[in-house]
């Protein structure tokens, strides 16, 4: 094979063989190619995922600034692309995930406190 297939491609490559089993009456194969393009797209959600650059912001907690000076080396690797003239995307796998430290800290918070109660 000359050219790398994208993971989306095949996926949805999957469901279409599986819809034709269907029709040709092979339901037992056609379910499990679906399960199995199922499976897969799950596993890889973060990977098929493309974020706006907003929403890149949002999860990074960086700002447009970082993301666009990577953007062209990210875009040379396959996790960020343009669409149309000003619309950068990005794929969510490689944009790190910020901390949660709210959360964090109401949980550690209401641990602390069923510990006093219990005590």
């Amino acid at each position: 094979m000359s050219e790398a297939m994208d993971l989306a491609q095949i996926i949805a490559d999957w469901r279409g063989d599986a819809a034709v089993l269907r029709r040709r009456g092979d339901a037992r194969s056609a379910a499990m190619l679906e399960q199995c393009a199922t499976q897969a797209a799950g596993a890889a959600e973060e990977w098929l995922l493309w974020l706006s650059e907003g929403d890149a912001m949002v999860r990074a907690g960086k700002s447009a600034e970082w993301l666009r000076a990577r953007f062209e080396a990210w875009r040379r690797d396959g996790h960020a692309k343009q669409s149309g003239r000003f619309t950068r995307l990005y794929r969510a796998a490689i944009i790190p995930r910020r901390a949660d430290t709210t959360s964090a800290t109401r949980r550690g918070r209401d641990a602390a406190r069923s510990l006093e109660r219990a005590s």
